[in-house]
C-alpha cells in the first residue's frame, strides 16, 4: 500500500511542478564546460579520482582538446591539468582504476584512431607504463577497456573491445600478473583471436557462481552479441545460445543492475530503431531468469525506446527503492514531446513509464555516454552526459529531494584480498524483508564510468536491517542496523559473517576451512536416518545434499566454484549452519 501511496504522491507533485525542474542542467553554474567533435561520441567518467569523497568528472575529447579533468570542490568544479605523455590525441574513453592496488586511482584511456595508454598514478605524478606493462603500443581501433578480476586473484584484468570494421584486429583479454605487467590470454582463456566489431565487453557474474563472465555487445548486425561463461579455471565457454542472448543488432552499450531485485543481474542494451528483418525490438531489456537464461522483455516493460540511442544507466532517481532508467539518444528532435534522452520511471509491478517532461524537455543534444554520480552529496544521483558539438556536455542536477523526502544509503567498498576498487562485488541490503542489490563494475553505459559509490534509495526507512557485501574473494561482510542518509565505507574483512555468531549444542568439526577440494566433517552424535547436510551458495541456492551415515565424513568439493558456501546440519528437528570458503 505504501508503494501505491508513494507513486500517487510522486505523480501529484510532478503535476504541480508541471513535470518541470525535476532535473536542471547546471553545468555552467558549477564551472563544468566541455565539448568534442568525435564521430559516434565518447564516454564520460563520474569517478572520484582524488579520493576526497566528492565525485569528479573526466571527459574524453578530440585532437585539439583531448581530455578534461574536473575536480569537484564541495559541489563546484575546477579544471585541473595533469602531465600525461603521448597526448593530445582523440579519445573514446577515460576510466579510473586501481590496477596495482596501492590506494590511488590509475588512468586508462582508449582511442579508436591512435594508441591506448595506461598511466600509473603516484600522488598525481603520472607515468606512461603502457609498453612496460605489455599492452600493445599500436593503434587497435579500441572503443573501450573494461576492468574486472576474472581469475579472482585480487588484481584487475583488462578486456579491450577493438571495433575493427574489417574484422582483422581481435578483441583482447589481458591478465594482470600482479607485478605491473599484463599477459594476453586470448588463447589460454579459449576466447581466441576473433574480431566481432565490439563496442563494449562487460564483466559481470550472470549466474551468481562467484566468477565474472564477459558479455560482448557487437555493432553493425554482422555478428550477434556474445556471452562468455567463466569456467573458474582461467577459461571461458561461449554460452550465447544456451543463455538466449545472441541478439543481432546495432548494439551500442549495456547497462547492468538487478532492476527487479530478484538477486540476479539484468542488462539493458541500446540500439538503433526497430528493424523488421531482425527479431529484436529497438533496445533490449535482458531479464535474468536465474537459471542461466535471459528473457528479452523491452516492449512489455515499456523501455524499447525505438530510436538510435547510446548510453543507458539504471538509477533510482527518486530514492523510492526501485531502479529507474536513463537513456541517451542521438536524434535531436522533440516530435510528440520525445526529446533526445529518455527517463523511465519504474512502477511497482517492475514495468516502466516514460516521463516526457521532467526538466529534460530542453535536451535536444546528440548525446552519447552518460554516467551517474552525486556531485553535491545530497543523496540523490545526478547525471553527466557526453554530447557532441555543437552541443556541450550536460550535468543534470537531480531535484527530486524537493518533491519527495526519501532517504538513502551510500556504500563505498575497499577490497583487501579482493581488488582494491571492489569491482565485481555484490551488495545486498534489506529493509523489513525487502531486498535491493547492486553490483560494482568499472565500465557501463556507453564507454562510461559511474561513481564507485553505490547509492540505494530507501524511501521512508531510517534504519536498514543489514548491509551485506559478497566479495570476489568469497568473503562476506555483514553490518546490521545501519542508519540511513550516510556514506558507509566497508573494508573487506572488517565485519565478517562468522560462525561464532551461531549458537548450537551440536559438537561439529569441519576442516580444512578454507578448503580446495575436500572437507572433513566430524559429528559427536547424530540421529541415524534423520540427519543430513545441505550446502547452499551465498544466494541460497542448494548445491549439494548428503545423508549422514557415520560420525566422520569426507566430502568432495572439487566441482565447487571458488567462493563462500553455507553448510547446514539437520539433526532431527534442529539444525545449525556454518560457513566454508572454497579457494580453488
Amino acid at each position: 500500500m505504501k508503494h501505491h501511496y508513494t507513486t500517487f504522491l510522486l505523480c501529484f507533485f510532478l503535476s504541480l511542478y508541471g513535470y518541470g525542474q525535476v532535473f536542471v542542467e547546471i553545468s555552467e553554474s558549477v564551472n563544468f564546460s566541455f565539448s568534442n567533435t568525435i564521430q559516434f561520441g565518447t564516454g564520460v567518467s563520474f569517478c572520484d579520482f582524488d579520493n576526497d569523497g566528492w565525485d569528479d568528472i573526466t571527459v574524453s575529447g578530440d585532437d585539439e582538446e583531448p581530455i578534461g579533468f574536473f575536480r569537484n570542490v564541495n559541489g563546484v568544479f575546477e579544471e585541473v591539468t595533469f602531465e600525461l605523455e603521448q597526448l593530445p590525441m582523440s579519445l573514446k574513453q577515460a576510466v579510473w582504476i586501481d590496477f596495482d592496488n596501492d590506494g590511488d586511482k590509475d588512468l586508462f584511456v582508449a582511442s579508436e584512431e591512435y594508441k591506448n595508454r595506461l598511466y600509473r598514478n603516484d600522488d598525481f605524478i603520472f607515468t606512461d607504463i603502457t609498453v612496460a606493462a605489455g599492452i600493445p603500443d599500436m593503434p587497435l581501433k579500441t572503443n573501450s577497456g573494461s576492468w574486472g578480476d576474472f581469475d579472482n586473484d585480487g588484481d584487475l584484468d583488462l578486456f579491450l573491445s577493438n571495433r575493427d570494421l574489417n574484422q582483422v584486429i581481435p578483441n583482447m583479454l589481458f591478465r594482470n600478473n600482479g607485478d605491473g605487467t599484463f599477459e594476453n590470454v586470448n588463447q589460454l582463456s579459449e576466447i581466441g583471436d576473433v574480431s566481432k566489431i565490439t563496442f563494449q565487453g562487460t564483466f559481470f557474474d550472470y549466474n551468481n557462481d562467484g566468477w565474472l563472465d564477459i558479455y560482448l555487445i557487437n555493432d553493425r548486425k554482422v555478428t550477434a552479441n556474445i556471452l562468455y561463461h567463466n569456467n573458474g579455471d582461467g577459461t571461458f565457454t561461449d554460452v550465447t545460445e544456451e543463455a538466449e542472448v545472441g541478439y543481432v543488432m546495432d548494439a551500442m552499450s549495456v547497462g547492468l543492475d538487478d532492476y527487479n531485485a530478484d538477486g540476479f543481474i539484468d542488462a539493458y542494451i541500446t540500439n538503433t530503431a526497430y528493424d523488421e528483418d531482425f527479431p529484436v525490438p529497438a533496445n533490449a531489456l535482458m531479464k535474468n531468469n536465474g537459471d542461466g537464461t535471459f528473457s528479452e522483455i523491452a516492449i512489455p516493460a515499456g523501455v524499447s525506446f525505438d530510436r538510435t540511442s547510446w548510453g543507458a544507466n539504471f538509477v533510482d532517481m527518486n530514492n523510492d527503492g526501485r531502479l529507474d532508467l536513463y537513456v541517451s539518444g542521438f536524434d535531436d528532435t522533440n516530435v510528440n514531446g520525445e526529446v533526445s534522452a529518455a527517463f523511465y520511471y519504474q512502477n511497482e509491478d517492475t514495468s516502466f513509464t516514460r516521463i516526457l517532461s521532467n526538466g529534460f524537455e530542453t535536451d535536444l543534444a546528440h548525446s552519447y555516454g552518460n554516467a551517474s554520480g552525486d556531485f553535491d552529496n545530497d543523496g540523490y544521483l545526478d547525471i553527466v552526459v557526453a554530447n557532441r558539438e555543437p552541443y556541450t556536455f550536460d550535468l543534470w542536477n537531480n531535484k527530486y529531494y524537493q518533491l519527495l523526502f526519501n532517504n538513502w544509503l551510500k556504500v563505498s567498498l575497499e577490497g583487501v584480498e579482493s581488488n582494491r576498487d571492489g569491482y565485481g562485488s555484490r551488495i545486498e541490503i534489506s529493509i523489513n524483508g525487502e531486498k535491493q542489490y547492486r553490483v560494482t563494475t568499472s565500465v557501463e553505459s556507453y564507454l562510461s564510468q559511474n561513481s564507485d559509490v553505490e547509492t540505494f534509495g530507501v524511501g521512508e526507512a531510517t534504519v536498514i536491517d543489514y548491509v551485506k557485501v559478497t566479495w570476489l574473494s568469497g568473503h562476506i561482510d555483514l553490518i546490521e542496523d545501519v542508519s540511513a542518509n550516510q556514506t558507509l565505507t566497508i573494508v573487506e574483512g572488517q565485519s565478517p559473517l562468522t560462525i561464532e555468531d551461531v549458537q548450537t549444542d551440536f559438537d561439529i568439526q569441519l576442516y580444512p576451512n578454507p578448503t580446495e577440494d575436500i572437507i572433513t566433517i566430524k559429528i559427536a552424535e547424530f540421529i541415524v536416518g534423520n540427519s543430513k547436510i545441505k550446502i547452499h551458495n551465498v544466494l541460497g541456492q542448494l548445491v549439494a545434499t548428503h545423508v549422514i551415515q557415520e560420525n566422520e565424513m569426507v566430502l568432495s568439493t572439487s566441482n565447487f566454484y571458488k567462493g563462500t558456501y553455507f553448510v547446514s546440519f539437520y539433526m532431527g528437528n534442529e539444525h545449525v549452519t556454518t560457513k566454508i570458503i572454497m579457494k580453488i
